[in-house]
């Protein structure tokens, strides 16, 4: 019975030690978790950076999250779109510019090889909208021959729509102008519609070709070029036994071209005729001039004047205006 007794003291005793003992592990992590956390942190993390000393590496901190904000942006510029046109067979390659209506030298330009339509960025603002022949020559069209966007256009290129003026096209900042069709090509010779000029193309070119003369040598010659539309004309001198010519600086357009005898012989004119494209046979007759096309920026070449076998009952050529 005494041996029962001790036992059961024994176990009470042993019982209240383990709940004193857990009681004390819970103050002790209720420390750590609280005020000493951030200590131990500290310990633990200069402990890794030590560790990482001793093996050569250097200890890296997790990339900061960063976060875009959305950003709402509105197009700066517009867009003038429209179709093309030409009329031929074929639609020869353009290049189509938009003049600001105020200084026509603020312009955006864009090209199409091929297809008919096109598209243009603009800034906002009021334009005059053209297209230009990229290569004129070389579809043998005339160098001053271009469209526009007229009121032509709106009112459809029927007969009795005969205002070629230009047509302004507003845009505004982020919008879309949709046909605008530079395609009035009718505009009729030497009428003034303000339409600009191709800003791409220089505004002069050039004529050259060779001299001759039904004699044993070439007398000094004055070669004239006649403005077909205007009495406009433009020349270059030469000197004696001089067998070729080049006349440069000529305002791009239609001329007819002859050479009159400046000394040393009758006051007669050469022309550039089909006479002297047929040959100068027996067979060939007509010594009308021949209508020749100068280009911006090119060299119109082989046009020689040398026709000196007209009679004057043929002919109706101009006259020379320097004299």
């Amino acid at each position: 019975m005494k041996n029962l007794n001790r036992t059961k003291i024994l176990v009470i005793a042993m019982m209240s030690f383990l709940v004193l003992t857990a009681c004390g592990l819970m103050d002790i992590y209720t420390n750590l978790s609280g005020d000493n956390q951030e200590n131990i942190e500290e310990k633990v993390q200069a402990t890794l950076t030590a560790i990482a000393s001793e093996k050569g590496v250097e200890p890296t901190q997790a990339p900061s999250p960063t976060v875009e904000s959305p950003t709402s942006t509105q197009a700066s510029q517009g867009i003038i779109e429209g179709r093309l046109s030409y009329p031929s067979e074929f639609l020869p390659p353009q290049r189509v510019v938009a003049f600001d209506v105020n200084d026509f030298d603020t312009y955006f330009m864009t090209e199409v090889q091929s297809g008919s339509t096109y598209e243009l960025e603009v800034q906002p603002g009021t334009y005059y909208v053209l297209a230009y022949l990229i290569n004129p020559s070389q579809v043998g069209a005339a160098p001053d021959w271009f469209a526009a966007y007229s009121q032509s256009v709106v009112c459809g290129l029927q007969a009795g729509c005969d205002d070629h003026s230009l047509v302004p096209v507003e845009v505004q900042q982020g919008e879309r102008v949709l046909d605008v069709n530079p395609i009035d090509w009718y505009l009729p010779p030497g009428e003034d519609a303000g339409w600009p000029s191709d800003p791409y193309k220089a505004d002069t070119g050039s004529i050259t070709g060779d001299l001759g003369y039904p004699s044993e040598y070439i007398p000094p010659m004055r070669v004239i070029a006649f403005d077909v539309l205007t009495a406009g004309y433009y020349y270059v001198d030469t000197q004696r036994n001089q067998g070729t010519y080049q006349l440069n600086d000529v305002p791009a357009g239609n001329y007819f071209v002859l050479a009159f005898i400046r000394e040393e012989g009758p006051d007669i004119s050469g022309g550039y005729s089909y006479f002297v494209t047929c040959g100068m046979s027996v067979d060939c007759h007509d010594h009308s001039l021949i209508d020749v096309k100068v280009y911006p920026g090119e060299v119109t070449e082989n046009i020689n004047p040398i026709d000196f076998y007209a009679q004057p009952n043929e002919i109706d050529w101009p006259e020379n205006p320097t004299q």
